[in-house]
């Protein structure tokens, strides 16, 4: 693990606002999709699995304290996406079927973990808007893991998607000086 400086602090700050307002607008438009994990997933990428876990862990903790009291239960799903991603990009490549395979992979851990949380902690339903697709499932006599889990993959696949089409052309567009100055060492 590379010694903390000024730089990186500044920039887990940088993602961890970038979590919190991707989350508020996801919340306030009910998105079936959350887009509250952009920046965990940049952080990982970038600094290593350890700061992605910090970055999502402090996501959940000020969305908790600030708009969305139930995100703080999902605390999990946060540390199981930084160190997951922070573990599989390792190499911080993003070409080819393993970016595919690796991303599929980040998206069914995450998808498990708050499917398990959602399922037993609220039956299902949560302040995001694909609550109303378990409800739906739920109310069609499909039992509630079956319903949080389908309604949980199928969303995460979509919001992985976006989250990781966003990390990857921001750390493209981002200036070479500014990644040499953050990125872990190998």
């Amino acid at each position: 693990m590379k010694k903390i400086n000024v730089s990186m602090i500044v920039f887990m700050a940088l993602c961890i606002v970038i979590n919190i307002l991707g989350g508020f607008i996801a919340l306030s438009l009910r998105l079936p999709v959350y887009i509250d994990t952009i920046g965990t997933i940049m952080s990982a990428i970038t600094l290593g699995p350890i700061y992605g876990g910090i970055v999502g862990i402090l996501t959940s903790i000020v969305n908790a304290a600030t708009f969305d009291p139930i995100s703080i239960f999902f605390i999990p799903v946060q540390l199981v996406v930084g160190l997951s991603t922070g573990l599989l990009f390792k190499s911080s490549k993003f070409n080819g079927i393993k970016s595919i395979l690796s991303i599929i992979l980040i998206t069914v851990l995450g998808s498990i973990t708050a499917s398990v949380i959602a399922a037993i902690v609220f039956n299902g339903v949560t302040s995001s808007g694909s609550s109303i697709l378990v409800t739906i499932l739920k109310n069609s006599g499909v039992n509630i893991i079956a319903s949080v889990f389908s309604t949980q993959i199928f969303t995460d696949l979509l919001d992985k998607g976006i989250s990781f089409f966003a990390v990857f052309s921001i750390l493209k567009a981002m200036p070479n000086s500014l990644k040499l100055n953050l990125c872990r060492e190998s």
